[in-house]
């Protein structure tokens, strides 16, 4: 009889897992080739297990040498096509490391993959040993001084032959900066790696001493002193590290009038209860306004000190005016300067010097904590609110997120719960008073709220990677001994929304499967359909002439939308759109047949104000072509979309 045949069904178990870490350790141990050792802890970790493995089964046929040469070189770097200033970090996912960023296509995979660049080095993510693997050469030292670009003769040689279309002229010192391109200037300085912030020290007769109720902690002193020597810098710590904390102490300590630029009424409610309460300002030394407020009122006003909240939104083409508002002193705050469409250079380029710290550096000093997050994925809609149901029977502080208005309404409705979008006012008096509130968009970013017990996402935009990491930090803030985090998916949600939840991996935090309805085969089978074709719940509601008409109750992309989207003629369009528009297109597809009101419809599609969509040329485009209908009814315009009418 052999010897595997009296093997207990754990030991069986825990033979097959140890046959698997160990395939994995010899297709991947003659990739390792470029890097040394990156922890002991880790290398300790996996030494231990894979032991402890081989004792339980008394077996010995583990190639000690080749563990050796893995644990030396545990992960091993390969450049990003077509971006110079990236790469990639790939190592087996049992090595419990995380740098950078995590990339969606090591979903399936038996390797993380992260995405490594000067960004992320420049906020204290890359260790050093990584660095000198990568053997960054040290870009020439540079800098903008007005519309003069200052160096070494070697420096400027250099710039003069890399950024010639942004320049004008030259001689021995200096570089004379087309005014008109100087902003392109900067995003590409920052992009190639150069930080081209000159050293431009507060004025000292602009420090003053007003009351605050607050001590900065090391780190926060940290930024106030770059802020003093550079009087432009980005702060990219992340949440609950007290960002705004450095804002007002940057307010009661530099002479006003200050700005503080947010991105929803919601902060801007939030910043001026805070202002209010924590220190002695009066209303006539600040102002605290929403973007599209700033970009028309604050332009021609004087500043000493600009705070730009949430700051990765200012490339974004309506909001990069914000850029042009002058001040003495600018501050961009932000957790997650990344970006889905890939210009975070111009994050970097619109704020000032960056000053950031790894969430690991918090970790360990027990600032930030490390919530689990629970995700459900269940049949379909009627199955995530009964899910709902079930977690709101138990009595705890929550925010339920949801981007959809309709489904907001939908769960208003049922659970008697007050719900917070674009449309309503009062919103943090609404927030701190309700035990649990539905909140849209308008609370992704910047909400604290000390007494947060648990974040359930009900809806949210799509496979947004930084939504999420938002959405979930807002549990970092809480000082409640236990925080939860739960996200219900449908079945077909989890499968094309999924790289959300990379954000989170990326960071530390815990991932928990539950499957309610829904096996692990029928997962499988429709990950290889590549969609699942499941219907919509279907209610009517009246039309715009009072008829009844069948339509979807939430804005679920079904499989059918799913299908839609991968037609080659459809395929086609997408691809000559830009991220913006294919990002619109796709959220209006979520929708498709409905009618909406012109106020409306702006906030359904996550905009602050009912204007913006006045300039929205990608709406208009798409208006143009018919994918979207008008009716006006007395004064006002309402809109239906009709995607697949006229696209099939």
């Amino acid at each position: 009889m052999s010897q595997e045949s009296n093997i207990s069904p754990l030991d069986s178990i825990a033979l097959e897992r140890v046959k698997h870490l160990i395939e994995q350790l010899q297709h991947v141990a003659p990739a390792l080739k470029e890097l040394a050792d990156i922890s002991i802890e880790a290398r300790k970790a996996v030494e231990r297990e894979l032991t402890d493995f081989a004792l339980s089964i008394k077996t010995s046929k583990l190639d000690k040498d080749q563990l050796e040469v893995f644990f030396k070189k545990p992960y091993f770097l390969e450049p990003v096509p077509r971006r110079s200033d990236s790469w990639y970090l790939i190592i087996p996912k049992f090595v419990d490391v995380r740098f950078g960023w995590l990339e969606p296509s090591s979903a399936n995979e038996a390797y993380n993959k992260f995405l490594l660049n000067r960004y992320m080095d420049w906020l204290g993510e890359i260790p050093q040993a990584i660095k000198k693997q990568l053997d960054w050469k040290t870009p020439p030292e540079l800098t903008l001084d007005g519309e003069e670009l200052h160096g070494s003769k070697e420096a400027l040689n250099y710039a003069w032959q890399k950024y010639r279309p942004f320049l004008h002229d030259r001689d021995e010192n200096r570089i004379k900066v087309n005014g008109k391109r100087a902003f392109d200037l900067i995003a590409s300085l920052v992009k190639d790696g150069i930080l081209p912030f000159s050293i431009k020290p507060v004025d000292p007769s602009d420090l003053v001493e007003r009351k605050i109720d607050f001590e900065l902690r090391e780190y926060q002193q940290q930024a106030w002193d770059e802020l003093k020597r550079y009087s432009a810098v980005g702060i990219y710590y992340p949440p609950s590290t007290g960002k705004t904390v450095i804002g007002l102490w940057v307010m009661t300590h530099l002479k006003p009038k200050h700005l503080v630029v947010v991105p929803t009424r919601l902060l801007q409610e939030q910043w001026t209860e805070r202002i209010q309460t924590h220190t002695d300002l009066n209303p006539e030394e600040y102002a605290v306004m929403t973007y599209q407020a700033a970009i028309t009122k604050a332009q021609n006003q004087v500043w000493t000190t600009k705070i730009i909240d949430e700051v990765h939104h200012l490339p974004a083409n309506t909001f990069v005016k914000l850029a042009l508002i002058k001040a003495k002193y600018t501050i961009g705050l932000s957790a997650s300067p990344f970006r889905e469409d890939g210009r975070e250079e111009y994050v970097f380029a619109l704020s000032g010097k960056p000053v950031g710290l790894s969430w690991e550096y918090f970790k360990k000093l027990n600032i930030i904590k490390s919530p689990t997050c629970h995700v459900w994925i269940v049949k379909n809609f009627d199955a995530k609110i009964k899910r709902l149901e079930g977690l709101l029977q138990e009595d705890r502080r929550t925010i339920i997120f949801s981007d959809s208005i309709q489904v907001g309404d939908t769960i208003k409705n049922k659970f008697k719960v007050p719900f917070v979008n674009g449309m309503t006012k009062d919103n943090m008096e609404t927030i701190s008073t309700n035990r649990t509130v539905v909140v849209s968009r308008v609370g992704d970013e910047g909400m604290s709220l000390p007494d947060i017990e648990r974040v359930i996402e009900v809806s949210w935009l799509g496979g947004s990677r930084r939504q999420e990491l938002q959405r979930t930090t807002r549990l970092l803030h809480s000082q409640t001994d236990e925080q939860e985090n739960h996200i219900l998916m449908t079945l077909e949600e989890y499968l094309r929304d999924r790289k959300r939840l990379f954000a989170i991996m990326d960071k530390g935090f815990k991932i928990v499967l539950h499957k309610e309805g829904v096996s692990e085969k029928v997962i499988q089978q429709h990950e290889q359909n590549g969609y699942v074709p499941l219907p919509k719940p279907r209610t009517s509601k009246k039309t715009l002439n009072g008829t009844q008409e069948t339509s979807p109750s939430i804005p679920i992309m079904s499989g059918q939308s799913a299908t839609f989207l991968n037609l080659p003629g459809v395929q086609r369009i997408l691809n000559l759109m830009s991220k913006k528009e294919e990002q619109l297109f796709t959220m209006l597809l979520d929708h498709d047949g409905e009618w909406f009101s012109g106020d409306k419809l702006p906030f359904l599609l996550g905009y602050a104000s009912k204007h913006s969509m006045q300039v929205n040329l990608s709406f208009k485009k798409m208006v143009d072509r018919g994918w979207i209908e008008q009716e006006r009814i007395g004064k006002s315009l309402s809109y239906r979309t009709n995607m697949k009418g006229k696209m099939s």
